[in-house]
This record gives structure tokens, sequence and C-alpha cells, in this order.
């Protein structure tokens, strides 16, 4: 991801006012980001917009080519929503919340825009295939990267923040609004048909 393109569109690509920030906590951050302070909120997506991008880059049904929106639209939505942050969380759990949200949003949307398509007698070609930016990698790696996306959802997201992004289970838990018992029963889940994929391949 072309970090410039967030400020293109924000107009928050000024290195001088993103030194100037580099010291305060992600809370300050926020806290300035609720009195309109647009370099606070480049110093955050200089922060999680890599991690916001490879969580949103391994949900299912979030085009490629879609992705830099959706990371912008996320950053957005924190500048906005910072006001009414809480602290109930940490801060990257609370932006990787956004943008889960607003992933599952536009998942939706696609898929009320193609069936709206398809019952008028349009076309819609399938969706562009990511490209293998993992070209050169082991290819046990790429056989668990096909298992993970074939996981149903909800076994899918605990293990891409757990497994991957290294997320705690508490704010697993109250990122996707379940008991912390879940995301662990869940994430057994997962490994067991991990497990099983990747057994059958070998």
């Amino acid at each position: 991801m072309s970090k410039p393109a967030l400020g293109k569109l924000l107009l928050l690509d000024d290195p001088t006012r993103r030194i100037s920030r580099a010291h305060l906590s992600d809370e300050e951050l926020v806290a300035a980001c609720a009195h309109g302070d647009s370099g606070a909120l480049a110093e955050l997506f200089g922060r999680h917009g890599d991690r916001v991008f490879r969580v949103l880059a391994r949900g299912r049904g979030v085009d490629r080519s879609d992705l830099e929106d959706l990371v912008q639209s996320t950053f957005l939505e924190v500048g906005r929503s910072a006001p009414r942050f809480d602290g109930r969380s940490t801060v990257g759990t609370w932006i990787l919340a956004i943008a889960l949200n607003l992933g599952r949003n536009h998942v939706r949307g696609e898929i009320r825009r193609r069936s709206f398509l398809t019952a008028f007698g349009g076309t819609p070609g399938p969706a562009p295939r990511a490209p293998d930016d993992q070209a050169g990698r082991r290819q046990t790696l790429q056989r668990l990267q096909v298992a993970a996306a074939a996981l149903p959802e909800h076994l899918r997201a605990v293990f891409v923040l757990v497994d991957v992004e290294g997320v705690k289970g508490a704010e697993v838990a109250r990122l996707l609004g379940i008991p912390e018992g879940s995301v662990w029963r869940r994430l057994h889940q997962a490994h067991g048909r991990l497990r099983g994929l990747l057994g059958a391949w070998a």
C-alpha cells in the first residue's frame, strides 16, 4: 500500500507535522484528533495503517482494488469518531474495529449490488483475483493462506487477529463482541480445521 495515497485524500502527508507528534501516545493522538488535529491523524495512520491494510486484505469478499479506499475510509472515520473514543480498548484495537465494520459494510454493499445487476440482466464479471504478492515464499505458507481463506468468517477473524496480528484475547473479545472464552474456542476450532486442510494436501 502506498502511504502517500492517504495523504493525497486527507492532505495529511506533511513530515514536519508528523515529527512534532511522534512523541505522543496513541491516546494523546486520538484526543488531538478529537480537536481537529490532522497531523495527529497522520501519525496514527503511520503507526496503524499497515496493520489495517493487512487485516482488510485477509477478509473475504474485499477486492484488492478496493483496499486502499477502505484504509482511507477507516482513518477518515477514526478522525470523525475520535471524540467518542472511551479508552475501553487500546487505540489499535479500536481502529481495527472501525476497519472491520467498514469492511463488512463494503462486502454487504457489493453483494447487494451484484444481486441487483443479476436480477436486472446485468452480467458482472467475477471479482478480480488478488495478485500473488507472496511469490517466492514457501509452498507451506501459500497453502496456509489458502486454508485460512477457506475458514468460516467467525473462525478466520479470530485466527487472523490472534495468531497473525498478535492481538490479545481480551481485546479480540471486545473487538468482536463475544466472551473471551469464545475467542479461544473459535481459535481451537480454526486450528483444527487448518490442520485438517493442510493434512489433506500433504
